[in-house]
């Protein structure tokens, strides 16, 4: 499966996922995240989900996601999933 679809899925069944990206300062972090939308940024696609551990929203630019694994944990949607 690719990362997509692997997205696809944990928001189809409302699992959240262990996402594996590199961060603006160049480090690279994984935390536990529900995953909702992509959106277009400046022509670059976002993973829009909400990050468990510290309580908020990120956007992930697509092209920094190193790995994604679906978890067994589920999840109750504060948005609509629109992966």
């Amino acid at each position: 499966m690719t990362i997509k679809e692997i997205i696809q899925t944990a928001g189809e069944t409302l699992h959240t996922i262990m996402i594996t990206a590199r961060e603006k300062d160049g480090s690279v972090e994984t935390r536990e995240a529900e995953p909702y939308s992509y959106l277009i940024t400046a022509g670059k696609e976002k993973l829009f989900c909400y990050d468990i551990r510290k309580g908020e929203i990120r956007n992930i630019f697509f092209t920094n996601i190193v790995a994604v694994q679906q978890t067994e944990n589920t999840y109750t949607p504060r948005w609509n999933v629109e992966v």
